[in-house]
């Protein structure tokens, strides 16, 4: 470590110093931060099954631990708002409040499934793919009179692929 004329350190000097000194420091918290981040990240990339376009759909069906600690903890400061001491009452509010957030959560799911481009809903899809293909249809049929479509990209749909064994009857 450089002194200057007074004998002091530098600033170069000392920054220097608590970088290297800090480290582990540095390192445990960007660990920490990567896994907090990995946790309230709840959306993750996919492609559509159907027009191939990259989309975020929501990982997670149902409430996780951390969601369902974090509704609890509103249930009990709900109740001491309301009552003003922890009362059997306030079950029903946690309750109350563990029902609206599954359901929020479930529906949030289920509508990130379905396809914003071009309709497709695998889980239909999974169910009878007939009637998957007839939601296709009219989603694209109300996005062709929907102006708001109009600078979306188009739906590129791929031709049908034919077993070979179908080519080769065709050839006959």
């Amino acid at each position: 470590m450089t002194r200057d004329l007074l004998g002091e350190a530098t600033g170069i000097e000392l920054a220097n110093v608590v970088v290297e000194n800090s480290c582990p420091r540095i390192e445990n918290s960007l660990i920490i931060w990567q896994t907090v981040t990995k946790m309230l990240n709840q959306r993750k990339s996919c492609f559509c099954a159907f027009c191939k376009t990259p989309r975020k759909v929501y990982s997670q069906k149902h409430l996780n631990m951390a969601g369902v600690i974090s509704l609890v903890m509103l249930g009990i400061v709900f109740t001491y708002a309301i009552f003003q001491q922890l009362d059997i009452r306030g079950l029903g509010y946690v309750g109350l409040l563990l029902l609206v957030g599954e359901l929020f959560c479930q529906l949030r799911w289920r509508s990130s499934m379905i396809c914003q481009n071009c309709g497709f809903d695998p889980i239909v899809y999974m169910r009878s793919p007939e009637q998957a293909g007839l939601k296709i249809k009219s989603y694209l049929e109300k996005r062709a009179e929907n102006p708001a479509f109009l600078l979306r990209p188009p739906v590129v749909l791929t031709p049908e692929r034919h077993k070979k064994s179908d080519l080769l009857s065709l050839k006959a």
